[in-house]
């Protein structure tokens, strides 16, 4: 009997508003209008603020400032189109384009995805085709917690291309799963407040605990993180984060640091993403009240993304929240998120250590920590705490669940021989061992 061949997907036709609004919704219950979306013949996307934001509102990032001008992209990540600054952050990435060409337009463009992502994205912005009320695309409920085993049915059907997405699935994904990055995931509501619940995706271990404890274990070495919860489904896990942008029924306007340091980059010039420039944009625009416990945080989750091979630690990866004090805005670092091993064997982390370095390199970072206000003392002090913790990695991972196969294939990472090398060196502060030799073929400076 010939197989079954699979079911092709059906995708329902969304129709996009001719001329498109960026509304702020820091309370989604008195949404106030921002400006309006246009076009830009290379496939970018421009924002205008109307003439009451201008007068009343804020700059979004540092790129668009309050000018009656029409702002446009200045540097973009890649080739692809793009939006200014923080409306940047506001569209989908890789998985979110994924479920909008899937489930509503085939070759939707960058301005379809930044309409089509729906009301719940990243920050306090939303999308609406009318500048007198907020009508965002497909507005619905969130998922709940006992929705997670659909919704990771869905999530598996989007990324195989096969399978059938009944009428559940198919709202439920809607309602939650236009987001960033690239892997599987979707927006639920867990009593009352808003988590990204993470699917695994195939990895050669399970992806959702070990994140699960790499996040935990980052939190005992002092690094502030999002919450996590591990949630078990049928036949594997999932990790649900709480979002950092979301404060009961209140969204926290944010951008990430890939818009905060561009935003800073004059036109013309290359910007240079790494934990130093980010501690230093801190410093000009950070809340000085909190502003030495954020750079201390900062510089224990490089010191900790090394020894934990998080190599994967690109400016899409960090992000600043607004605060605002007296009217003025001001940027507190977010709760640290996706900081797990990277499993891919790779060499340089694509964050900077330091100005030239991209090396795995703890003395690196002790080289520059005056960027992040510390003496050279506090910082060796810092780096050997954090050491501490991540010797005990082992027990950590078994204490939340992570086989002895996963515990086993992730050594080959965290306890490669230089990262061991480096915990013995810098285990007791007093320790300063000169530059590490640079090896051979490592690039000096990411670009």
């Amino acid at each position: 009997m010939p197989a079954r061949q699979p079911t092709p997907l059906k995708r329902t036709a969304a129709a996009v508003p001719e001329r498109l609004f960026v509304w702020y919704l820091a309370d989604p219950h008195n949404p106030v209008l921002i400006g309006e979306i246009g076009r830009v013949s290379n496939g970018d996307a421009s924002l205008t603020y109307t003439p009451s934001w201008q007068h009343d509102g804020f700059a979004l990032s540092e790129d668009m400032p309050l000018r009656e001008r029409t702002h446009s992209p200045v540097h973009r990540r890649h080739r692809e189109p793009a939006a200014p600054g923080a409306l940047d952050d506001s569209r989908p990435d890789r998985w979110g384009e994924k479920v909008i060409r899937t489930l509503y337009k085939k070759g939707a463009t960058l301005r379809d995805h930044l309409y089509l992502a729906g009301d719940d994205r990243f920050g306090a912005l939303g999308v609406s085709g009318s500048d007198t009320e907020y009508q965002p695309f497909n507005r619905r409920p969130l998922p709940r917690l006992h929705d997670v085993p659909t919704l990771a049915e869905a999530a598996a059907v989007i990324q195989s291309g096969e399978g059938e997405l009944t009428t559940q699935r198919r709202e439920l994904l809607g309602a939650g799963g236009s987001l960033g990055g690239a892997k599987p995931k979707a927006v639920v509501n867990i009593e009352g407040e808003e988590w990204v619940v993470k699917f695994f995706d195939g990895e050669p271990w399970d992806q959702p605990l070990v994140e699960h404890a790499c996040m935990t274990l980052a939190q005992t070495a002092g690094v502030r993180v999002a919450q996590t919860r591990v949630i078990t489904l049928p036949a594997e896990h999932a990790i649900a984060v709480r979002r950092f942008d979301r404060i009961g029924n209140t969204r926290v306007h944010s951008v990430s640091a890939s818009t905060l340091l561009r935003a800073a980059t004059p036109q013309g010039e290359e910007p240079q993403y790494g934990y130093p420039q980010l501690a230093r944009r801190l410093r000009a625009m950070g809340n000085v009240q909190r502003l030495d416990q954020h750079l201390q945080d900062l510089f224990r989750r490089m010191a900790f993304n090394i020894l934990i091979a998080n190599t994967d630690d690109h400016e899409k990866n960090h992000a600043v929240t607004y605060e605002f004090i007296n009217g003025v805005p001001v940027v507190n670092l977010s709760d640290a998120y996706d900081v797990v091993t990277t499993g891919s064997g790779a060499l340089a982390h694509e964050f900077m250590i330091a100005d030239d370095v991209v090396d795995p390199d703890l003395q690196a970072a002790i080289s520059v920590h005056r960027d992040f206000g510390l003496d050279e003392t506090q910082a060796r002090d810092a780096v050997s705490e954090v050491v501490r913790v991540v010797d005990g990695w082992h027990a950590h991972f078994t204490a939340c669940g992570v086989t002895a196969g996963d515990i086993e294939a992730l050594a080959e990472f965290i306890d490669s021989d230089e990262l061991k090398q480096q915990r013995d060196e810098h285990r007791h502060p007093a320790a300063s061992p000169g530059p590490r030799k640079r090896r051979a073929g490592t690039p000096r400076i990411f670009r």
